[in-house]
């Protein structure tokens, strides 16, 4: 856990800054600077561009962290099947849109001209994100996850928010705002190129064959294809409320539920953290047939996201009814909406880096089976739910949907290798959150400073959750996380 707590915690860091700056954008500047309608816009596109680019990158980022210690003498074939692969996928993906765009959002264009005259955004947008989901593979699979956060979590929502300034002065006009937004995008991919070359993380090569090696080029191909299925399967569901509000209600809806939805994703930042560096030693480990690193990893991982995450929920949960007082009136209802996703995200930390494991065994095409599960079932919950309650309906169906597909990872890693993460520790933690929800909700934190009480039930909250986790040692990692900080 060394490599995984060394860099989990800088990205965790650096993370939450760039946490700090997109609550700033999503909750405070966002809807004041450009309003719910526009707002949703932005949302939007970026979520269909999300879906799009999981399928068009051909599931080459998955490939890289699998494979990568395959070929440490002869990098330069699988830099040349990270580029020229989605770079053709690219090409044949905008001839598509070019053709069959208009009748594929035809729906959403009648519903909300502002989105007509801003669907050609989609493309140089999925560019930007399918190049750089490939430069990121490639800088994790060197272990190298610090730069990439830096780009993602931190320089993208700065920019944003520099925009959103510029726009608010009228510096800038909404049209060129978006524009300046696709930039920030195709800037990122630059500075990842640049990082990478300077760092001699990677070999530009173009030429054929793609791999030298047809027997690994089978299971390659196998192993990209089930993946890519998969990957796009969770990023659909996780995005297909979005295109769901979107269809039965409007661009405005979208905007309100953008803010418990970025509530609740703070609940997975140390997860996400922690997978970067953990699939490419999940993906080391099987090659070495370690599973006790294996057991290892997936026992600490649970335990510590399920306690950060735990700590992230009841935080938002004692304060929403402040935090929700930041953000215009009409954005307001939504606190249950956080409610169903928060509980849901918290339920997905608790079981650790399941997916990672089972996704970079020998059973990883079962994964696709899965996934294809889940998305009938988060479909089939979005079409009975958002008619009948709107986005709260839209939230529980997401809850459903990620709470079985846990269930059902975590029967098979059971099932398949006798792998579970669970044991006293995890009661330990749950009557840790339940006694630290319990003594703060007694407590009256009645000041007339809205931020003030934010601020006070919050440090009130991390010192007596923090304060008992250390006192029952229920994880040595953030125990000694804890003392280092304390240390400097």
């Amino acid at each position: 856990m060394g490599i995984v707590q060394k860099q989990g915690v800088r990205i965790t860091l650096i993370t939450y800054l760039g946490i700090i700056i997109g609550a700033l954008n999503t909750m405070l500047i966002f809807p004041r600077v450009l309003g719910a309608e526009k707002h949703g816009l932005v949302m939007l596109l970026l979520s269909i561009a999300t879906v799009f680019t999981q399928f068009i990158h051909l599931g080459v980022p998955n490939i890289l962290i699998r494979f990568y210690p395959y070929f440490s003498e002869k990098k330069k074939f699988i830099h040349r099947m990270a580029f020229q692969l989605p770079i053709m996928a690219l090409m044949l993906f905008s001839v598509f849109i070019y053709f069959i765009g208009d009748s594929i959002f035809h729906s959403y264009n009648l519903k909300s001209s502002l989105f007509a005259s801003h669907s050609s955004y989609l493309l140089p947008l999925v560019i930007s994100l399918v190049l750089f989901e490939v430069l990121v593979a490639i800088s994790r699979s060197e272990l190298n996850t610090v730069f990439p956060s830096f780009l993602r979590e931190f320089v993208l929502r700065f920019s944003t928010l520099v925009l959103l300034g510029l726009h608010f002065i009228e510096f800038i006009d909404f049209t060129e705002f978006m524009l300046f937004w696709l930039g920030i995008y195709a800037l990122n991919v630059a500075f990842m190129s640049i990082y990478l070359t300077i760092k001699r993380l990677i070999k530009f090569s173009i030429g054929w064959p793609l791999i030298d090696d047809r027997i690994l080029v089978n299971h390659m191909v196998s192993y990209g294809f089930v993946t890519l299925l998969t990957t796009s399967s969770i990023i659909l569901v996780n995005r297909i409320d979005v295109f769901m509000l979107g269809y039965y209600l409007n661009l405005e809806n979208v905007a309100f539920y953008s803010i418990p939805l970025f509530m609740a994703t703070l609940i997975q930042i140390p997860a996400r953290s922690i997978m970067q560096i953990g699939k490419p030693l999940l993906a080391k480990a099987w090659e070495q047939n370690d599973l006790n690193e294996i057991r290892e990893l997936y026992r600490k991982t649970a335990l510590n996201q399920m306690i950060l995450g735990s700590m992230v929920f009841i935080s938002i949960w004692l304060n929403i009814d402040d935090l929700l007082m930041l953000v215009p009136q009409k954005y307001q209802g939504v606190k249950y909406v956080y409610l169903f996703i928060g509980l849901a995200k918290l339920f997905d930390v608790s079981f650790g880096i399941n997916g990672g494991i089972l996704v970079t065994s020998d059973k990883y095409r079962y994964d696709l089976f899965i996934n294809l599960l889940l998305i009938c079932l988060t479909l089939l919950t979005n079409v009975i739910f958002i008619p009948i309650y709107g986005i709260e309906g839209a939230a529980l169906a997401t809850a459903i949907s990620i709470i079985i597909y846990n269930i059902v990872k975590w029967y098979l890693l059971k099932k398949w290798f006798r792998l579970q993460p669970f044991n006293y520790k995890f009661l330990l933690a749950i009557a840790v959150c339940l006694f630290t929800f319990f003594i703060t909700s007694l407590l009256s934190f009645d000041f007339d400073m809205l931020f003030t009480r934010i601020i006070l039930k919050s440090i009130f909250i991390l010192t007596v959750f923090f304060g008992l986790i250390l006192f029952f040692r229920i994880s040595p990692d953030i125990n000694t996380l804890i003392y280092r900080l304390f240390d400097r």
